[in-house]
């Protein structure tokens, strides 16, 4: 019984320092896991869009790490209404949330950008390793050993791939080939701007023929376009 209750799993290499592989990190250390996050970029840049984080991500967060969704709160902007305009910005309607009668939680709009560095701070500064691509893995019955272009070698109970769309280890796992343009296109622009064109904790739909524009105020005084 002694050795059958011995972890499975100690140490865990996660490849990707977006905002899933953090997660995964902190998640995983809460559980005495040694989990180590590998970021091929040599700094984390205010980059990436706007995001809603819906009531059931907030209580996984919340779960992961109690406090962390009231720091995410002061962040990014609670949704508390959505209007539905028309591309010459006449309003159609609008609707009030009713996410905090449902769910206890209203949708919570955040700069991926800053949610990374949230997430970022709850873990030790030496479990993320900046400027290390992963370019192969190779596994065996006892462990996986990945390799980073930066010459490095790291060995490992579990290999989690978190490293997005153009995932290196899911193509060498799976070899699923790149991912299908669909036709559609999104353009995103986060600006520090400031004006009564989108009030605050409101959402903005503006509907053309073929076109959708969001109106996103992700806290802080960031607005998406």
């Amino acid at each position: 019984m002694r050795e059958i209750s011995q972890p499975v799993v100690e140490k865990v290499a996660i490849i990707g320092g977006g905002i899933g592989g953090l997660a995964t990190a902190i998640a995983l250390r809460k559980q005495g896991i040694d989990a180590h996050v590998y970021e091929k970029g040599k700094e984390f840049r205010p980059v990436g869009g706007g995001l809603g984080l819906q009531p059931n991500g907030l209580r996984c967060l919340d779960g992961i790490k109690p406090g962390i969704v009231d720091t995410l709160k002061r962040s990014g902007c609670q949704v508390e209404r959505v209007t539905l305009k028309t591309s010459a910005g006449e309003t159609i309607r609008t609707s009030e949330s009713t996410m905090m009668e449902k769910y206890g939680q209203l949708t919570l709009t955040i700069w991926w950008w800053h949610l990374q560095q949230i997430l970022a701070s709850e873990l030790p500064a030496e479990v993320i390793h900046l400027n290390h691509r992963c370019i192969d893995f190779e596994q065996n019955k006892n462990s996986v050993i990945t390799h980073f272009e930066n010459g490095k070698t790291v060995e490992s109970d579990l290999l989690i791939g978190a490293d997005g769309a153009n995932s290196r280890v899911r193509e060498i796992l799976i070899g699923d080939g790149q991912p299908r343009y669909l036709g559609s296109m999104s353009w995103r622009a986060v600006v520090n701007y400031q004006d009564e064109l989108l009030p605050p904790n409101e959402v903005i739909v503006m509907r053309g023929e073929k076109t959708i524009l969001f109106l996103l105020n992700l806290g802080e005084g960031y607005q998406q376009y």
